[in-house]
C-alpha cells in the first residue's frame, strides 16, 4: 500500500510524502499517522515518541522466569562494577 496525501491534526497541515507501508491489519488511521511522522524532522520525531511513550499503557510482559533475573541481575551488576571502575580511574 502507498500513502499519498495530507493530514489535518488541529489547524496543522502535513503534506505526507509517498511511504510504503507493509504493516498487515493496521487500520487507516494508523497508516495515516506512520505516514505523517515520516514526514516531521528528526527533532520532532524525537518529541513525539517522548510524549507516545508517556501515553502508552502499561504492558504486561507476563512473569519472569528464574533465568531472566538472574541474567539481568548479572548484567546489572556488571554495569555498577564498571561504572564504580570508571569513577576510580578519574
Amino acid at each position: 500500500m502507498t500513502i499519498v496525501g495530507r493530514l489535518f491534526v488541529t489547524n496543522i497541515c502535513l503534506t505526507i510524502p509517498p511511504i510504503r507501508v507493509t504493516g498487515d491489519g493496521m487500520s487507516a488511521e494508523t497508516v495515516q499517522l506512520l505516514a505523517a511522522f515520516e514526514a516531521l524532522p528528526a527533532s520532532e520525531k524525537q518529541d513525539f515518541v517522548k510524549e507516545l511513550f508517556w501515553r502508552l499503557p502499561p504492558l504486561d510482559s507476563g512473569p519472569l522466569d528464574d533465568e531472566e533475573v538472574a541474567r539481568a541481575g548479572d548484567e546489572l551488576a556488571a554495569m555498577l562494577d564498571q561504572e564504580e571502575h570508571d569513577a576510580r580511574v578519574r
